[in-house]
């Protein structure tokens, strides 16, 4: 088998260069312009078909009205993430509060490590501890998930009661704009 050596001049090197800038130009303003841009300033990409093939999203001005139950919850504050384990003793209660701002929100994930728990979901006005408000209650539940928005300046969250004879643990993770959340016994 023998190899060929091939010199080129400058001359062959710039006439390549040369052809491969033109196809380059012609490409652009063929192909690329139509599909890419949908700009077709020679007419082939319509031809072809490749006007329409751009991804742009043409951006129209989008207002957006809370119709039923959707609300936006307020931003106010700092985000802040907790993950609290608390763990409920045979026949015993617990509550876990957000200190929340009137129309500030959060989303929440809890589970048990197995048992049911009876399980209220509330909220008090700050300074008002005899009246409560209740959101969802349970008889037997071993996890939930949400999003809560505050529908007023107070601490929300949950009492669980264990009602067996064996302890079980709730992890809870809460993230959102509260002021501070705590386990209350």
């Amino acid at each position: 088998m023998t190899t060929q050596h091939v010199e080129m001049t400058n001359k062959q090197i710039i006439k390549g260069l040369a052809i491969a800038s033109v196809i380059a130009v012609v490409l652009s303003v063929t192909v690329i312009l139509p599909a890419e841009y949908n700009k077709d300033p020679s007419g082939v990409g319509a031809i072809l078909g490749l006007t329409g093939m751009s991804n742009n999203v043409q951006v129209e001005e989008m207002t957006l009205e809370p119709q039923n139950d959707f609300t936006f919850a307020q931003g106010e504050g700092e985000w802040q993430t907790h993950t609290l384990t608390v763990e409920i003793p045979d026949y015993e209660g617990v509550e876990v509060k957000a200190l929340t701002e009137e129309g500030n929100g959060f989303s929440f994930t809890w589970e048990t490590d197995g048992g049911e728990l009876y399980m209220d979901m509330h909220g008090e006005v700050v300074g008002d501890t005899d009246e409560f408000t209740s959101y969802k209650k349970s008889n037997a539940i071993s996890s939930d998930k949400g999003i809560f928005k505050a529908p007023f300046h107070g601490t929300h969250g949950w009492y669980w009661q264990n009602n067996t004879d064996s302890p079980i643990t709730v992890t809870i993770t809460v993230a959102g704009f509260y002021q501070s959340v705590k386990t209350l016994k």
